[in-house]
């Protein structure tokens, strides 16, 4: 008689703060939305100031993502093993826009309402440390 032994699943799945060093150096960072207009993607720049982050947007794109669910994803990694990620819904905050002088960018704080983040360098058993 053979022994089963009882199998947890296995994630990928880490707290985002794991991955903080990834906000600052991330090698993509992209702003989707699902607006009225149809699905849209724009390549942005995320900076962190102390527990808040802003997103650094073109001008000519910022009308369109005001007031809509906002997904911003921020990761690095080129095969599968190391791809990892942190992505944030949530709605970008037009009253603190923020533009410094010569930044082509106008930067939005994003008001966080989820997030997750994922190493797949890390996979590990649901429950484990």
């Amino acid at each position: 008689m053979s022994r089963r032994r009882l199998q947890r699943p296995v994630t990928q799945r880490v707290a985002a703060g794991e991955l903080d060093s990834l906000v600052d150096d991330a090698a993509r960072a992209a702003l989707a939305i699902a607006g009225p207009a149809g699905p849209a993607i724009v390549p942005v720049l995320v900076r962190r100031d102390g527990e808040e982050l802003a997103v650094g947007i073109e001008p000519a794109n910022t009308e369109r993502f005001i007031g809509l669910p906002v997904m911003v994803l921020v990761d690095d990694g080129r095969f599968w093993f190391e791809l990892r990620a942190i992505a944030w819904r949530g709605r970008l905050d037009p009253a603190r826009a923020t533009s410094g002088s010569g930044d082509v960018l106008t930067w939005l704080p994003l008001r966080v309402e989820h997030v997750a983040a994922w190493d797949y360098a890390r996979l590990h058993e649901v429950g484990s440390s």
